[in-house]
This record gives C-alpha cells, structure tokens and sequence, in this order.
C-alpha cells in the first residue's frame, strides 16, 4: 500500500512538474487580422484564443494583432513567410497572394445563394487544402466575410454604365475586383489598403470615394456604411476567408498542440461560418432600412449578369484562374 501510494504521488509530481513547464515554456502563436478587436469577427477570434489555450492546458497561446496592425493581407502574407507572423484571420486578398487559383471561389455572379458556395467548396477543398500545402501554407479553418452588394452616394448604380461614371475602388491586392472594374470600363481603377478605405469614402475633395462593393457586416462595422447613401439589392460576390497559418511553424509543433488547432481551428471556421452570415444578413436588413435601395429591373439584372460572365471569363484567358481550377469549380457550381 505504501509502495502504491508513494508511486501515485511520483506520478502526480511528474504531472505537475510538466504542466507548470509547459505553462512556463508556453509557445506563442501569432497572428494577425483586419478586423477590429470588438468585432463580430474578433469576438470570434478572442473565443478561439481560450478554447486554445484552456484544451493545450496553458502551452499553447494565440496572440491576435487585431485592427491591421500587423499590415494590410498583402503584408501579413509576406509576414508569415519572414516569420514575422505565424498565421492569420485573411480574406480572399490575402488568399490569393498566396495560391491565386482559390479566387475561383469568388468570382462573380456564380454563386447566388450561401448553399451553392458550401456545396461546390466542400467538392474542391481537398484539392485546395493540398495546393495551400505545397506553398508552404496550413488552412486550418474556413470562414466568410459575408455577401457584397453595391453600395454608393449621392446616386443610383443600375447598370455598369452608372458605375463607370462614379468613383469606386478596389482593394490592393484583388485581382477579382481590379478584373471587374476594369471590365466595366471604369478608367484607370484605383488600389486602396483595406486602413485606407474610410478616409477615402469619408472624404468630398479629390480623390475620394463614392462607390463600394463590400459586404454588409464589412461595411458597418469598419465604418465605411455610413457615407453611402444607396445599397443594391442584387447580390455583386460572395466573400471568402480562411484562417491559415504557416506550415513550417505549424510542422514544428508537438502533434498534440496541431491536433489541438486543427479541431478548434475548424470548430472556429464553422462559427464565423454561421455566426458572419446571420450577422451579415441583419446588417444588410439594417442598411436597406437606412438607405435608399436600389431594385434592379430584369434589363438591368441581365447587364450586369454579362459583366460578371466576362470577368468569369477574362479570369480564365488571363491565367488569374488557372484552367483546371476554373472549370472544376464552374462545373461543380452548375
């Protein structure tokens, strides 16, 4: 008996030793993101943090870099790379800086409903997960930014006419929305950083912004709603992200710890998933009830319909959207 006892406290001692040099000797996982701390987006982030920390038991630790502090996407893809940043919260912008051929899942005017985005990305994540691996890169959770609308001031955007006559931009970094801009034939196409966006909508002097594309929630909750006096009803895309985190630094990691974030790394990607889109849509309702909606006619629908198609297209001849990834997903959204 006393020989069992005295075994049992060896063991727990052993046990403790280990947690408290484990707590000690904590590894750091940094990570950036765009959106702010207060964010529907942050508060998911913040939650991912705990749930992390309290399964790891203190030896693993996520450490957010919230607001763009670390950079705009472009900035935080080259920073994991430098190891400056282990991971990231990024958009389809930082997406495609790093395997360009995932934007196939945002071009326009192909998916029309949330459905038929999940059902055509669950067909083609394996596929997409191993090309993320092969640059150097782990997707450990999948998300959305939530459905884009057209959004303006002072005016009614209904055709690709109207839009080519305003200001709009697109974000640095987008080939998709550089394509669709440059498309609809709007002259020389401005590039703006995501932090440089609500100055620019904010502003009446010279170069200022009176066009957006952006979903709901992105718009209202990074300010920029505001300062739009007109929202679409069409749907313009649909918003991807992911939250990936650089393979060599993930690789490194015990097999607990990356057992640990691939489960509560997907569990995340599942709740920006359901918790984006419902947030999304009420921000929509929101705007709608604040602004003036513009209802397209069936004209003005197929107008815009033939712009996406060309962008869809020019993506492909271009080699922005690689043929085999192109096809795989057009056929796969029919």
């Amino acid at each position: 008996m006393l020989r069992r006892f005295v075994t049992m406290v060896a063991v727990m001692a052993a046990m403790l030793g280990f947690s408290r040099t484990a707590l000690a000797d904590a590894k750091e996982i940094k990570l950036g993101t765009l959106a702010p701390k207060d964010s529907a987006w942050g508060k998911v982030f913040n939650a991912w943090s705990k749930a992390v920390e309290e399964e790891s038991s203190g030896a693993v630790k996520l450490t957010w870099f919230f607001n763009g502090s670390k950079g705009d996407e472009v900035a935080m893809v080259g920073k994991m790379r430098s190891k400056e940043l282990d991971g990231a919260a990024i958009t389809a912008t930082g997406l495609t800086q790093i395997w360009p051929h995932i934007g196939a899942l945002q071009m326009p005017g192909l998916f029309p409903t949330w459905a038929k985005l999940d059902s055509v990305r669950e067909k083609v994540s394996p596929k997409f997960d191993k090309e993320f691996a092969q640059q150097g890169f782990v997707i450990l959770g999948k998300g959305d930014v939530g459905m884009a609308h057209l959004m303006s001031r002072g005016m009614a955007v209904r055709t690709p006419e109207d839009l080519k006559k305003a200001h709009p931009f697109y974000i640095a970094g987008d080939p998709i929305g550089q394509k669709f801009l440059e498309t609809v034939g709007v002259p020389s196409p401005k590039a703006l950083g995501v932090p440089a966006i609500l100055p620019a909508v904010s502003s009446r002097g010279e170069g200022a912004i009176d066009v957006i594309n952006s979903p709901s929630i992105a718009a209202e909750q990074l300010g920029w709603a505001p300062h739009m006096t007109h929202i679409n009803n069409l749907p313009s895309g649909i918003g991807i992200g992911a939250l990936v985190m650089y393979k060599e630094t993930y690789d490194g990691l015990p097999a607990d710890a990356k057992a640990i974030l691939e489960r509560t790394g997907k569990n995340t990607g599942k709740l920006l998933t359901d918790r984006i889109r419902a947030i999304d849509e009420a921000a929509f309702n929101r705007l709608k009830a604040s602004k003036t909606v513009v209802e397209l006619n069936d004209a003005e629908k197929a107008a815009w319909a033939a712009v996406f198609t060309k962008v869809r297209n020019a993506l492909k001849a271009e080699g922005k959207i690689r043929a085999d990834v192109f096809d795989e997903v057009v056929n796969a959204a029919k």
